[in-house]
């Protein structure tokens, strides 16, 4: 389950490091990128490359166009070092429009006392609504 931490434009861009204390050490994020226009995979691979390159620990990058977005385990202080790398790339940075920071809340899935309390949730709720339509 991913919660959004920040989101701005590409001007923002240069400033996503001031987000680094929204992740903790070892914690995956991910960083979505909302572009102009469909970026192709070769574009996504050379970004990874180079991201791996500069030692970002556990980096994907996918393209579902027009996002592209970029996932990422916390170990050094890597919101500088790819917002830098992103910036470099002027032909995706110029079609960058926006962008979304987000962190993995429950990795292994919701805790079990709160998905307890979901499914009981639910099953009164489905209750109610049945009720009413009789």
């Amino acid at each position: 389950m991913w919660q959004q931490v920040a989101e701005g434009n590409a001007f923002d861009l240069i400033n996503l490091s001031q987000y680094e204390g929204q992740l903790a050490e070892g914690q995956r994020g991910l960083l979505e990128l909302n572009l102009t226009m469909p970026v192709s995979v070769g574009v996504a691979q050379t970004l990874e490359e180079q991201l791996r390159n500069a030692g970002v620990i556990d980096v994907r990058v996918t393209t579902a166009s027009p996002m592209l977005r970029i996932y990422f385990r916390k170990g050094f202080p890597w919101l500088a070092v790819i917002a830098a790398v992103v910036l470099g790339l002027i032909v995706l940075a110029i079609l960058i429009i926006g962008w979304r920071l987000y962190k993995e809340v429950f990795p292994d899935g919701l805790p079990a006392p709160i998905s307890a309390g979901l499914i009981v949730a639910l099953a009164i709720l489905g209750l109610v609504i049945w009720q009413r339509r009789r």
